[in-house]
């Protein structure tokens, strides 16, 4: 065997053993969905709805990451069924259209506010709050990102800490059930997330109406339901975001807050690791929950360029958390994150984008050299297209069955499932290679 070979087969390996990995865990997410089917949550939250002893809840947003119509947004959140609820609102500069049409509509009163400065945080100007509390609107000098949430913990009143990007639109009961395994004494639970579908869907048994958002949601559901759901019971995830993600505050003040500087899908993924951290070294037993049930919808890219867009950003948050917490990597101090998830990830996600690409020029110049012959070349093309679009087929399957979402479009979805892991991955992956935007230039 000549070495051309030995690297054509090596390339064939490597797609072999990533999308294996990600068929392990979409078996086992979806023993998971079938167990949280039968738990019930939907079930019990009008139970819940009254009930005394859940956790009262503090959701933190972004006036920004709300979208354009700020007042709707903060509608639809303060019409959620829950017992206990504050909602506080983070914005930076001075006049903000938004803010001051919540203060009008809400009746906001200017009020003074003392806190305890637990965390490093930028300073708050000013606080506009309702007359019954559930709405703050805080005015600071700092940036949004993980120095907002930082903010944002300190002045929270409440245990339980929710943290909400993208502007997301909560579905029915979504918080009465992403509460819930906070509430369960199995293990301690550090986060929780669920599933999220475009917010241009009008139905969930219909497709969106662009093509481009169609392939970002079959993407998207490869990596909610073919990894996040089945990862915790590996010991991960390596990292995480969402456009809702619940926390415990005491779990994040042990952790050290988000750290500064970051996006918020930055400091979330970055948050993911700390967790981790944090609860190896006080010896805690503990899971990450994903919910294999809708939670939010949230707006999904709906052209190829915001597509790359996302893809650079949130890359740019898995480079930053893992460059945070090296110090994970091969320890078996943190058991499987360190020696089992954290080497798999820097291999087949962060390295993803210059193997994967070095892999295709490869074997590509060598079949066209006359290196290889077509056997091989075959067993490449299988292994990098036909082998992830099984996968990603199968997690559509799941979210036929198990989330009830997408009905009546078999041909067509499964056609998106397939191409989407036939020519959408690939495109993608080759963002960081790409010159970002003026827009993101000015972001980061």
């Amino acid at each position: 065997m000549t070495a051309y070979y030995v690297l054509a087969y090596m390339a064939i390996a490597y797609y072999l053993g990533l999308y294996s990995i990600q068929l392990l865990h979409l078996v086992v997410g979806y023993r998971a969905a079938l167990r949280w089917k039968k738990m019930g949550y939907l079930e019990e939250a009008h139970r819940l709805s009254r009930s005394r002893i859940v956790p009262p809840l503090t959701l933190v947003a972004d006036l920004e990451s709300t979208g354009e119509d700020a007042v709707q947004w903060v509608d639809h959140v303060l019409s959620q069924r829950f017992p206990e609820m504050e909602v506080l609102l983070v914005y930076s500069g001075g006049d903000d259209v938004r803010a001051t049409g919540l203060i009008r509509n809400y009746y906001l009163r200017r009020v003074d506010r003392v806190y305890k400065r637990t965390l490093d945080a930028p300073e708050a100007v000013e606080f506009y709050q309702s007359d019954d509390r559930r709405l703050t609107l805080i005015r600071t000098d700092g940036d949004p990102g993980s120095d907002s949430l930082n903010l944002a913990l300190n002045l929270s009143y409440y245990p339980v800490f929710a943290v909400a990007d993208r502007g997301p639109r909560l579905e029915e009961d979504s918080l009465l059930c992403m509460v819930r395994p906070l509430m369960e004494g199995e293990v301690r639970v550090p986060a929780v997330m669920g599933v999220e579908l475009p917010l241009d869907m009008e139905r969930e048994d219909l497709l969106p109406p662009r093509r481009m958002t169609r392939f970002a949601l079959m993407e998207s559901l490869r990596v909610q339901l073919a990894y996040m759901v089945g990862a915790p019971y590996f010991g991960g995830p390596v990292t995480a975001y969402g456009s809702l993600v619940f926390y415990r505050k005491k779990d994040l003040l042990d952790a050290g807050g988000f750290k500064p500087g970051l996006s918020c899908m930055g400091a979330e993924m970055d948050m993911s690791l700390r967790l981790h951290r944090s609860m190896h070294e006080a010896g805690r037993q503990y899971r990450f929950v994903f919910l294999p049930q809708l939670v939010a919808w949230r707006p999904f890219p709906r052209s190829l360029k915001e597509c790359l867009s996302d893809f650079r950003e949130r890359q740019a948050g898995i480079s930053a958390a893992l460059s945070s917490e090296r110090g994970l990597l091969f320890n078996a101090r943190y058991g499987r994150i360190g020696m089992l998830q954290l080497p798999s990830f820097w291999l087949f996600v962060k390295m993803a984008s210059v193997l994967g690409f070095a892999a295709f020029t490869l074997v590509i110049l060598l079949f066209a050299f006359g290196c290889i012959g077509w056997p091989v070349f075959v067993a490449f093309l299988a292994s990098a297209t036909l082998y992830p679009a099984l996968v990603g087929t199968g997690a559509v399957t799941v979210a036929r069955r198990e989330l009830g979402i997408l009905q009546g479009q078999g041909a067509a979805l499964y056609g998106y499932a397939f191409l989407t892991q036939f020519w959408y991955r690939q495109v993608i992956s080759l963002a960081p290679f790409f010159s970002p935007s003026d827009r993101e230039r000015s972001r980061a």
